[in-house]
C-alpha cells in the first residue's frame, strides 16, 4: 500500500470521527432529591439536682432522685433499651456572704452550699408530641426536670431510596431541559454515580445547619451571597419532629444532534 493511500485513509478516518463527534456527544448533570418524613425517635434529657452543705450527701440524694425518675419512666412505658446507661454528674458550689449589724457592729459569715447534679438521656421510640409530654410529666412527678434535645431517624433506608429516586428524576429533567435548549435529543444514560452520601437534617430548621453540603455550595458564590434566603420563599422549612433526607445523583447521558 502506497504512502499516499495510507495518508488518505487516515484523513478519511479523522473526518469520520469528527463527523461522529459533531452528531453525538455526552451531557453530565447532577440531580438533587429531598423528602421529609416523620422522625421516629425523640431525644430527651432528664436532670436532677440536690443541694447540701455536704457534697457527698447531696450526691447521694441526687442519685436517689434519678433512680426514682428512672422507675417512674419505666412505669410510664419507657423500655430499658430506650434509657441510656450513662449518668452524667456535675458539681456546683455556691458561696454566699450573710452580714448582720447589731449596735453598730457588723458581723459577716460565709455560707458555702454544694449542689450535685445528675443527668440521663432517653431515646424515646416515638415523635408523638402527646406521648413525649406524658413521659416528661411522669419524670417531673418524680422530681426531675426534662428538656427535648432533638429528634433522630433511626432507620432512614426507605427515605433514602425515595430521595435517590427523586434525585434521578431531577437529573433527567435537567438534562432534558439543557438538551432541548441546544436542539439536542437526549439519549440513554451512560453512567450513574452518587457523588455524596445522602444528608439527613432534623427539624425545626430552614436547612442552614450544613451550608457546605454538596447541594448548597452555591452559598459562597460571590454573585449570589444571599441565595440561602431562597429557602424562606420556597417553603422548605423542616418542621419540628420531621427529618429531611436529601440525595444526589450524577448522571451522564448521550446527546444527539
Amino acid at each position: 500500500m502506497s504512502s499516499k493511500l495510507i495518508l488518505w485513509l487516515s484523513l478519511a478516518a479523522l473526518a469520520l470521527c469528527a463527523a461522529a463527534s459533531a452528531q453525538e456527544s455526552t451531557l453530565r448533570v447532577t440531580g438533587e432529591g429531598s423528602i421529609q418524613v416523620p422522625a421516629d425517635t425523640t431525644v430527651i434529657a432528664f436532670y436532677v439536682q440536690n443541694s447540701s452543705a455536704n457534697f457527698t450527701s447531696a450526691q447521694e440524694a441526687a442519685s436517689l432522685m434519678l433512680n426514682q425518675t428512672e422507675q417512674a419512666l419505666l412505669a410510664a412505658g419507657v423500655s430499658r433499651e430506650e434509657i441510656g446507661p450513662h449518668r452524667a454528674k456535675g458539681h456546683i458550689t455556691t458561696r454566699k456572704v450573710f452580714c448582720s449589724t447589731v449596735n453598730n457592729s457588723t458581723d459577716c459569715r460565709d455560707v458555702i452550699v454544694d449542689a450535685a447534679t445528675m443527668r440521663m438521656v432517653v431515646r424515646l421510640k416515638s415523635s408523638d408530641a402527646n406521648e413525649t409530654k406524658r413521659i416528661i410529666e411522669a419524670a417531673k412527678a418524680a422530681g426531675a426536670e426534662a428538656a427535648v434535645w432533638g429528634y433522630e431517624l433511626s432507620d432512614p433506608t426507605n427515605a433514602m431510596e425515595q430521595a435517590r429516586k427523586k434525585a434521578l428524576e431531577n437529573a433527567k429533567a435537567k438534562a432534558q431541559y439543557i438538551a432541548s435548549s441546544y436542539d439536542l435529543t437526549l439519549g440513554e444514560s451512560m453512567q450513574i454515580e452518587e457523588p455524596e452520601y445522602p444528608d439527613i437534617e432534623m427539624g425545626p430548621s430552614y436547612g442552614w445547619e450544613r451550608p457546605w453540603r454538596m447541594g448548597r455550595m452555591h452559598w459562597m458564590h460571590w454573585m449570589d451571597p444571599f441565595s440561602e434566603m431562597d429557602r424562606f420563599w420556597r417553603d422548605e422549612y423542616i418542621p419540628e419532629g420531621m427529618a429531611e433526607v436529601t440525595a444526589y445523583a450524577r448522571v451522564t447521558y448521550q446527546a444527539k444532534s
